[in-house]
């Protein structure tokens, strides 16, 4: 028996990506400078999160994982070596881009970036080697920088290699699973994770998102897979104002119902905390209860369908005051634990319109995704 019940992945590498600060104004002829403010996805929210499940006493009832470099044949199981070898040369000086691919403008490297991926890859590995292994019955792993933007040869979004994609492929490598879930509630659609697995039966990728955010014209509903993986991508695009009930309602509508139909062998979560309602990034109005409504149900969903094993990987969240919050309720249920964390807006006519907030317009998108996935899954 394990003797804890949820693993952590943390290191100290991961906050070597450095993303800068913004503080320069452009207009139409000059610019300005203002003071400078952290990057969207900056480190400091990664620490405050660790702060947070220490603060609250999470850390010390879970187990340590540690995290190790990735090699190259590892993210090579999807990148391209070409696309490697000028990440690593870039935070050494080189180009931004060139034959071998391209780091989007919108994706700040820095000197320990390109360490700070490879250990987040490998963190993402050792999260499903320790849950396969029995030695802890699931993993929360929170990883810098986030992943799942990342493609083949392209660092877009904030992501440089694709920690989830690359923890699959290592999950059936090595242990052999036929089936295995992603569940992507980044409020951003995971473009790099629905193109690595785009022709495959054997990785079900659901993803929900606001609808046409980011990506432009990514995650649309009839993007469902092509060849022998059609209907294995699940996209289930969420007007603005959505709130918990709209994600509750999407998890227990069909999320659930897909995986029970599924039957993966291990789900892997790609979990980012940007719905919720103080995101600069997003839309969505989530609360920190939301995020631990989903959580219990993908729980639920894991403890049903394959003994309980999932892996929860850290992907975006950019409010550094309410993201720490979101992160940890999503965390508890891992544990079976709830440590009484009051919102920090408790009360609030805010938090209470996120909580019961459930538009028409979500109702109707809802009813079209359903209408849409029952041409594959009995929903």
């Amino acid at each position: 028996m394990p003797t804890r019940r949820t693993g952590l992945v943390f290191d100290e590498r991961y906050l070597g990506h450095d993303t800068g600060m913004q503080s320069t104004v452009i207009m139409r002829d000059g610019s300005f400078q203002l003071d400078p403010e952290p990057h969207p996805s900056s480190t400091y929210i990664t620490q405050r999160i660790k702060q947070f499940l220490n603060g609250s006493g999470l850390t010390a009832l879970m187990q340590s994982i540690s995290a190790r470099a990735a090699t190259e044949d590892e993210l090579a199981t999807y990148h391209t070596r070409e696309f490697i070898a000028g990440v690593r040369a870039h935070v050494e000086g080189g180009p931004i881009k060139g034959d071998w691919g391209e780091i989007e403008s919108d994706t700040p490297l820095s000197h320990g970036s390109f360490d700070a991926a490879t250990f987040a890859a490998g963190g993402a590995m050792n999260a499903v080697q320790a849950v396969m292994n029995g030695e802890v019955r699931n993993a929360y792993a929170l990883l810098r920088p986030p992943g799942h933007h990342a493609l083949s040869n392209r660092a877009m979004g904030f992501c440089i290699f694709n920690n989830a994609v690359i923890a699959a492929h290592y999950a059936r490598n090595v242990y052999g699973l036929e089936r295995i879930m992603i569940v992507d509630w980044d409020v951003h659609h995971g473009n790099g994770t629905q193109d690595a697995f785009y022709a495959e039966p054997g990785v079900l990728f659901v993803s929900l998102h606001q609808h046409n955010w980011y990506p432009k014209l990514s995650g649309e509903l009839e993007q469902m897979g092509t060849g022998a993986g059609a209907g294995f991508t699940v996209n289930i695009p969420l007007p603005a104002g959505t709130g918990d009930r709209g994600y509750r309602a999407a998890l227990e509508q069909l999320v659930v119902p897909i995986g029970l139909q599924y039957r993966p062998q291990l789900v892997i979560i790609s979990a980012g905390q940007d719905a919720n309602w103080l995101d600069p990034l997003a839309q969505m109005m989530l609360t920190r209860v939301g995020f631990r409504r989903m959580s219990e149900l993908m729980l639920g969903l894991a403890e049903d369908v394959c003994e309980g094993r999932l892996v929860m990987l850290q992907e975006g969240g950019y409010s550094a005051t309410y993201v720490p919050y979101c992160t940890v309720a999503a965390v508890e249920p891992l544990l079976g634990v709830d440590l009484g964390v009051v919102d920090l807006n408790a009360g609030t006519a805010e938090v209470d319109r996120s909580e019961t907030i459930f538009t028409q317009e979500t109702q109707d998108a809802l009813e079209t995704a359903r209408k849409w996935h029952r041409n594959r899954w009995k929903i």
